[in-house]
This record gives C-alpha cells, sequence and structure tokens, in this order.
C-alpha cells in the first residue's frame, strides 16, 4: 500500500524546486514558446512520478 506521508517526506527536497519552476513558468513572457515556459514544471512532474512509482 502507498504510504502519503512517506512520499511526501522523501520529496520534501523537490518542494523549493517545484515553488521555483511554478514561479519561473508563470512569470516567463509569453513571447517564449510554451515548451520552453512548462519544461521546468514538466521535469519536476517526472520526478514525482518516478518517485510515486519506485515507492508502489
Amino acid at each position: 500500500m502507498f504510504d502519503q506521508r512517506r512520499f511526501v517526506q522523501s520529496t520534501q527536497w523537490l518542494r523549493p524546486v517545484t515553488r521555483w519552476a511554478t514561479r519561473f513558468s508563470l512569470n516567463a513572457p509569453r513571447w517564449l514558446p510554451a515548451a520552453l515556459r512548462n519544461a521546468p514544471l514538466r521535469l519536476t512532474s517526472l520526478v514525482l512520478r518516478g518517485y510515486h512509482r519506485a515507492q508502489r
């Protein structure tokens, strides 16, 4: 069974990176392609999915 508390604790280090990625995405100039604006968010999402799969 998946333990939510353990997942949150093991991904604690990623929280500042996720906050930065969100700020970057929201504050990036609109002339940047969406793929570049959202790249940091997609990367953090990929890492979180990997952690989730590993802890199953």
